[in-house]
Protein backbone atom coordinates (compact mmCIF):
# COMPACT_ATOMS: atom_id res chain seq x y z
CA UNK A 1 0.00 0.00 0.00
CA UNK A 2 2.62 2.46 0.94
CA UNK A 3 5.47 0.79 -1.21
CA UNK A 4 5.05 2.85 -3.79
CA UNK A 5 2.61 6.16 -2.93
CA UNK A 6 5.83 8.35 -2.02
CA UNK A 7 6.87 8.13 -5.95
CA UNK A 8 3.61 8.42 -7.45
CA UNK A 9 1.57 11.20 -5.17
CA UNK A 10 2.35 14.33 -7.01
CA UNK A 11 1.42 12.74 -10.41
CA UNK A 12 -1.72 10.69 -9.81
CA UNK A 13 -4.00 14.06 -8.17
CA UNK A 14 -6.77 12.84 -10.69
CA UNK A 15 -7.28 9.66 -8.84
CA UNK A 16 -10.03 9.20 -6.12
CA UNK A 17 -11.00 12.93 -6.25
CA UNK A 18 -13.64 13.88 -3.35
CA UNK A 19 -16.68 14.73 -3.71
CA UNK A 20 -18.50 17.79 -1.77
CA UNK A 21 -21.45 16.22 0.37
CA UNK A 22 -23.50 19.13 1.19
CA UNK A 23 -26.96 20.12 -0.06
CA UNK A 24 -27.38 16.13 -1.35
CA UNK A 25 -29.58 13.79 0.48
CA UNK A 26 -28.41 10.22 0.60
CA UNK A 27 -31.78 7.69 -0.91
CA UNK A 28 -30.07 4.75 -0.13
CA UNK A 29 -31.45 1.54 -2.53
CA UNK A 30 -30.48 -1.80 -1.01
CA UNK A 31 -27.61 -2.36 1.58
CA UNK A 32 -24.93 0.34 1.39
CA UNK A 33 -21.23 -1.78 0.55
CA UNK A 34 -19.05 -2.33 4.14
CA UNK A 35 -16.76 0.50 4.68
CA UNK A 36 -13.96 0.09 6.39
CA UNK A 37 -12.07 3.19 8.47
CA UNK A 38 -8.37 3.42 7.42
CA UNK A 39 -5.13 2.92 10.19
CA UNK A 40 -4.30 6.10 11.95
CA UNK A 41 -0.16 6.20 10.97
CA UNK A 42 2.37 9.22 11.12
CA UNK A 43 5.38 7.58 8.88
CA UNK A 44 8.85 9.27 8.51
CA UNK A 45 11.12 7.78 6.07
CA UNK A 46 14.97 8.77 4.66
CA UNK A 47 15.04 8.42 0.96
CA UNK A 48 18.36 8.13 -0.87
CA UNK A 49 18.45 8.57 -4.65
CA UNK A 50 21.42 7.75 -6.68
CA UNK A 51 20.84 8.78 -10.15
CA UNK A 52 23.94 7.47 -12.71
CA UNK A 53 23.49 9.85 -15.31
CA UNK A 54 22.26 12.93 -14.03
CA UNK A 55 24.80 15.95 -13.16
CA UNK A 56 24.26 15.93 -9.20
CA UNK A 57 23.27 12.08 -9.22
CA UNK A 58 22.52 11.70 -5.33
CA UNK A 59 19.73 13.23 -3.56
CA UNK A 60 18.39 12.97 0.20
CA UNK A 61 15.47 13.65 1.60
CA UNK A 62 12.99 13.20 4.50
CA UNK A 63 9.44 11.95 3.72
CA UNK A 64 6.65 12.62 6.57
CA UNK A 65 3.58 10.97 5.95
CA UNK A 66 0.23 10.74 7.93
CA UNK A 67 -3.22 9.48 7.46
CA UNK A 68 -6.23 9.25 9.66
CA UNK A 69 -9.13 6.77 10.07
CA UNK A 70 -11.72 9.05 7.80
CA UNK A 71 -9.17 9.35 5.07
CA UNK A 72 -7.34 12.32 5.49
CA UNK A 73 -3.78 12.17 3.80
CA UNK A 74 -0.49 13.95 3.91
CA UNK A 75 2.61 13.88 2.15
CA UNK A 76 5.63 16.29 3.63
CA UNK A 77 8.68 16.37 2.27
CA UNK A 78 12.32 18.24 3.25
CA UNK A 79 14.74 18.09 1.43
CA UNK A 80 18.61 18.48 2.04
CA UNK A 81 19.09 22.11 1.23
CA UNK A 82 15.64 23.22 3.45
CA UNK A 83 13.32 23.43 0.81
CA UNK A 84 10.38 21.68 1.40
CA UNK A 85 6.91 20.64 0.04
CA UNK A 86 3.61 19.30 1.78
CA UNK A 87 0.35 17.79 -0.31
CA UNK A 88 -2.67 17.12 2.17
CA UNK A 89 -5.52 15.08 -0.02
CA UNK A 90 -8.82 15.56 2.35
CA UNK A 91 -11.54 13.84 0.97
CA UNK A 92 -14.14 14.93 4.47
CA UNK A 93 -13.85 18.70 3.39
CA UNK A 94 -13.74 17.32 -0.48
CA UNK A 95 -10.23 19.12 -1.37
CA UNK A 96 -6.69 18.81 -1.96
CA UNK A 97 -4.21 21.68 -0.57
CA UNK A 98 -0.20 22.57 -1.59
CA UNK A 99 2.12 24.51 0.03
CA UNK A 100 5.70 24.51 0.46
CA UNK A 101 9.11 26.96 1.23
CA UNK A 102 8.65 28.38 -2.60
CA UNK A 103 5.97 30.42 -1.96
CA UNK A 104 4.10 31.69 0.89
CA UNK A 105 0.68 30.95 -0.59
CA UNK A 106 -1.23 28.18 0.13
CA UNK A 107 -3.42 26.21 -3.22
CA UNK A 108 -6.56 24.64 -2.11
CA UNK A 109 -8.74 22.98 -4.87
CA UNK A 110 -12.53 22.68 -3.55
CA UNK A 111 -14.61 19.92 -5.63
CA UNK A 112 -17.90 21.03 -6.09
CA UNK A 113 -21.12 19.17 -5.13
CA UNK A 114 -22.23 16.24 -7.79
CA UNK A 115 -25.45 16.32 -9.49
CA UNK A 116 -27.26 13.48 -8.36
CA UNK A 117 -28.43 10.36 -10.91
CA UNK A 118 -25.87 11.53 -13.59
CA UNK A 119 -21.67 11.05 -13.73
CA UNK A 120 -20.12 14.37 -12.91
CA UNK A 121 -16.85 16.30 -14.58
CA UNK A 122 -15.78 19.34 -12.99
CA UNK A 123 -13.37 21.43 -14.55
CA UNK A 124 -12.00 25.15 -13.55
CA UNK A 125 -12.87 28.05 -15.27
CA UNK A 126 -10.67 28.61 -18.67
CA UNK A 127 -9.72 25.13 -19.22
CA UNK A 128 -11.27 25.38 -22.80
CA UNK A 129 -8.90 26.71 -25.56
CA UNK A 130 -8.72 26.72 -29.31
CA UNK A 131 -5.64 24.64 -30.43
CA UNK A 132 -3.14 24.98 -33.64
CA UNK A 133 -6.08 23.39 -35.95
CA UNK A 134 -8.82 25.04 -34.53
CA UNK A 135 -10.13 22.47 -32.11
CA UNK A 136 -10.95 23.33 -29.14
CA UNK A 137 -9.70 21.56 -25.99
CA UNK A 138 -10.79 20.58 -23.09
CA UNK A 139 -9.52 19.82 -19.62
CA UNK A 140 -12.07 18.14 -16.83
CA UNK A 141 -11.61 16.78 -13.81
CA UNK A 142 -14.01 13.67 -13.62
CA UNK A 143 -14.33 11.41 -10.23
CA UNK A 144 -13.61 7.83 -11.31
CA UNK A 145 -16.46 6.73 -9.41
CA UNK A 146 -19.35 5.72 -11.91
CA UNK A 147 -22.71 5.86 -10.30
CA UNK A 148 -24.45 1.98 -10.68
CA UNK A 149 -28.03 3.94 -10.37
CA UNK A 150 -29.52 6.61 -8.72
CA UNK A 151 -28.86 7.73 -6.34
CA UNK A 152 -25.53 9.38 -7.74
CA UNK A 153 -22.21 8.04 -6.62
CA UNK A 154 -23.17 4.39 -5.50
CA UNK A 155 -20.34 2.74 -7.24
CA UNK A 156 -17.90 0.00 -6.03
CA UNK A 157 -15.16 2.15 -5.11
CA UNK A 158 -15.11 2.90 -1.63
CA UNK A 159 -12.29 5.91 -2.58
CA UNK A 160 -15.65 8.03 -3.94
CA UNK A 161 -16.71 10.79 -1.09
CA UNK A 162 -20.81 10.01 -3.02
CA UNK A 163 -23.54 11.62 -1.25
CA UNK A 164 -23.93 8.83 0.48
CA UNK A 165 -20.45 8.78 1.74
CA UNK A 166 -21.42 10.67 5.95
CA UNK A 167 -23.76 7.41 6.26
CA UNK A 168 -21.55 5.23 5.30
CA UNK A 169 -18.74 6.54 7.63
CA UNK A 170 -21.08 6.59 10.69
CA UNK A 171 -22.12 3.13 9.85
CA UNK A 172 -18.38 2.25 9.39
CA UNK A 173 -16.28 -0.87 10.30
CA UNK A 174 -12.91 -1.11 12.35
CA UNK A 175 -9.81 -0.95 10.13
CA UNK A 176 -8.93 -4.23 8.90
CA UNK A 177 -4.91 -5.81 8.76
CA UNK A 178 -3.82 -6.24 5.51
CA UNK A 179 -1.59 -8.94 6.70
CA UNK A 180 2.47 -9.03 4.88
CA UNK A 181 2.57 -8.77 1.68
CA UNK A 182 2.79 -12.05 -0.24
CA UNK A 183 5.91 -13.26 -1.88
CA UNK A 184 5.76 -13.10 -5.66
CA UNK A 185 6.96 -11.65 -8.71
CA UNK A 186 4.43 -11.79 -11.85
CA UNK A 187 6.88 -12.27 -15.01
CA UNK A 188 9.91 -12.58 -12.81
CA UNK A 189 11.46 -14.46 -9.27
CA UNK A 190 10.93 -13.66 -5.60
CA UNK A 191 13.23 -15.07 -3.14
CA UNK A 192 11.50 -14.91 0.27
CA UNK A 193 14.07 -13.40 2.89
CA UNK A 194 11.95 -14.45 6.26
CA UNK A 195 11.63 -11.94 9.14
CA UNK A 196 13.97 -9.28 10.78
CA UNK A 197 13.37 -6.62 13.19
CA UNK A 198 13.70 -3.09 11.65
CA UNK A 199 13.60 0.02 14.17
CA UNK A 200 12.07 -2.60 16.75
CA UNK A 201 9.11 -3.64 14.22
CA UNK A 202 8.40 -7.24 12.71
CA UNK A 203 8.99 -7.10 9.22
CA UNK A 204 9.16 -9.85 6.47
CA UNK A 205 11.26 -9.42 3.81
CA UNK A 206 10.72 -10.33 -0.09
CA UNK A 207 13.66 -10.11 -3.21
CA UNK A 208 11.83 -9.79 -6.50
CA UNK A 209 13.50 -9.64 -10.28
CA UNK A 210 11.71 -8.73 -12.75
CA UNK A 211 12.20 -7.40 -16.59
CA UNK A 212 12.26 -3.31 -16.51
CA UNK A 213 11.69 -3.32 -20.21
CA UNK A 214 14.41 -4.30 -22.77
CA UNK A 215 17.19 -2.93 -20.57
CA UNK A 216 17.42 -5.84 -18.15
CA UNK A 217 16.26 -6.62 -14.90
CA UNK A 218 15.18 -4.51 -12.03
CA UNK A 219 15.71 -6.02 -8.36
CA UNK A 220 13.36 -4.89 -5.44
CA UNK A 221 14.24 -6.13 -1.46
CA UNK A 222 11.33 -4.72 0.53
CA UNK A 223 10.48 -5.16 3.79
CA UNK A 224 7.13 -4.82 5.43
CA UNK A 225 5.00 -5.11 8.53
CA UNK A 226 1.71 -6.88 9.46
CA UNK A 227 -0.47 -3.84 8.52
CA UNK A 228 1.77 -4.47 4.46
CA UNK A 229 3.63 -1.05 5.37
CA UNK A 230 6.93 -0.61 4.05
CA UNK A 231 9.45 0.16 6.19
CA UNK A 232 12.56 -0.65 4.04
CA UNK A 233 12.85 -0.88 0.32
CA UNK A 234 15.66 -1.20 -2.04
CA UNK A 235 15.59 -0.75 -5.71
CA UNK A 236 18.20 -1.07 -8.04
CA UNK A 237 17.40 -0.46 -12.02
CA UNK A 238 19.68 -2.00 -14.87
CA UNK A 239 20.68 1.98 -15.65
CA UNK A 240 22.51 1.78 -12.72
CA UNK A 241 19.96 4.47 -10.94
CA UNK A 242 18.77 2.92 -7.28
CA UNK A 243 16.58 4.25 -4.47
CA UNK A 244 16.68 3.16 -0.94
CA UNK A 245 13.66 3.89 1.25
CA UNK A 246 14.40 3.26 4.95
CA UNK A 247 12.38 3.87 7.89
CA UNK A 248 13.24 6.34 11.24
CA UNK A 249 10.19 6.70 13.11
CA UNK A 250 6.04 5.27 13.33
CA UNK A 251 3.41 6.21 15.12
CA UNK A 252 -0.38 4.26 15.01
CA UNK A 253 -2.02 7.08 17.36
CA UNK A 254 -4.42 9.09 15.53
CA UNK A 255 -2.89 12.30 14.13
CA UNK A 256 -4.01 15.72 14.93
CA UNK A 257 -6.50 17.15 12.75
CA UNK A 258 -4.05 20.66 12.13
CA UNK A 259 -1.21 18.90 10.45
CA UNK A 260 -3.43 18.70 7.37
CA UNK A 261 -3.92 22.02 7.33
CA UNK A 262 -1.36 24.92 6.35
CA UNK A 263 0.75 26.29 8.78
CA UNK A 264 0.33 29.57 10.04
CA UNK A 265 1.93 32.62 7.92
CA UNK A 266 0.14 31.14 4.34
CA UNK A 267 -1.95 32.30 2.44
CA UNK A 268 -4.57 30.98 1.21
CA UNK A 269 -5.73 31.02 -2.66
CA UNK A 270 -8.60 28.78 -3.11
CA UNK A 271 -9.27 27.64 -6.69
CA UNK A 272 -13.08 26.64 -6.88
CA UNK A 273 -13.97 24.08 -9.97
CA UNK A 274 -16.86 24.17 -11.93
CA UNK A 275 -19.35 21.28 -12.86
CA UNK A 276 -20.41 20.01 -15.81
CA UNK A 277 -22.22 17.45 -17.34
CA UNK A 278 -19.66 14.18 -18.55
CA UNK A 279 -19.75 14.07 -22.74
CA UNK A 280 -18.75 9.95 -23.28
CA UNK A 281 -15.41 11.38 -24.72
CA UNK A 282 -14.05 13.10 -21.89
CA UNK A 283 -11.06 12.39 -20.71
CA UNK A 284 -9.69 12.03 -17.32
CA UNK A 285 -7.01 14.82 -17.27
CA UNK A 286 -5.25 17.22 -14.75
CA UNK A 287 -3.05 20.09 -15.68
CA UNK A 288 -1.71 23.02 -14.14
CA UNK A 289 -1.69 24.59 -17.62
CA UNK A 290 -2.75 23.01 -20.84
CA UNK A 291 -0.02 20.78 -22.33
CA UNK A 292 1.80 21.79 -25.85
CA UNK A 293 -0.52 20.73 -29.04
CA UNK A 294 2.74 20.15 -30.87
Amino acid sequence: MWACRYLTAAFLVALALPISLQGQECVSRGKLPPFHLEWPITVEYHIHEHHRERPQPDRDYVLVMADDSQGRDLSHYTFSDGQSSSHVFDPVAARQIWWGTNSTKAKIVKYPTPVADRPSCWRRAGSERSSSTGRTVRYEYKTNCEPAGPPAGQGQFPECRDVCYAERLAKALPPAKEGFPKCDAPGGTAEDLGMSMIQGIAAHGCRRTAPFFKAGNALTENWADEYGLTLRKIEEYPNGDKFVTELISLSRDEPDESIFQPPKGYETVTLDLDEVACEPSSTVMVFDKPPSTH
